[in-house]
């Protein structure tokens, strides 16, 4: 038995040491982890935000060039008639879009889902103005309805989503 407690007071104090030093080690390793992973962070973040800086402004780009009044100033009506006009400017409306499609990498959800919605909006607007306006009626008419339309509104949905664009922009700093 005194055998046995004279192991025990060499052995228990080793075992306490080599069991305080594992925690020490373990913390300072993780520690270290969490200190590399957000200098890590930091650095990506840095050359993220300016790529995500330019992606709000394309998708605000987008935005203003297909709002009606933008829209029809950039798209003269001509001589075209109404469905050609209407024709013209539904497809204006999407080579925007196609064009900056790759933008919602940068974005939320929720703002890339504004932009669609936006976008959506404003071709429904020009195919209702249309139908409503019918055949007899000039491209000219179908510009001015659509300018007056846009400012009828409350806040036009590209309006909206600029907002929101601008928004999750600001809180980016």
């Amino acid at each position: 038995m005194e055998a046995f407690i004279e192991i025990l007071k060499y052995t228990f104090p080793a075992a306490l040491m080599l069991l305080l030093t594992y925690l020490l080690l373990s913390n300072f390793v993780d520690n270290e982890e969490k200190r590399r992973a957000f200098y890590l962070r930091k650095d990506l973040q840095k050359k993220s935000l300016p790529m995500r800086m330019q992606a709000y402004e394309r998708v605000i780009m987008l935005l203003e060039r297909i709002t009606p009044n933008h829209l029809v100033i950039r798209v003269m009506p001509g001589k075209l008639t109404i469905g050609q006009y209407r024709k013209t400017l539904v497809e204006a409306v999407r080579q925007e879009f196609d064009y900056n499609i790759t933008q919602q990498v940068y974005l939320s959800d929720e703002a890339w889902n504004h932009a669609v919605s936006a976008k959506s909006q404003v071709i429904s607007l020009i195919n209702k103005i249309a139908g409503t306006l019918g055949s007899e009626a000039s491209a000219s008419d179908l510009a001015k309805e659509l300018i007056n339309a846009e400012i009828a509104g409350d806040i036009f949905p590209t309006k909206a989503a600029i907002l929101l664009i601008k928004h999750e922009a600001a809180r980016s700093f």
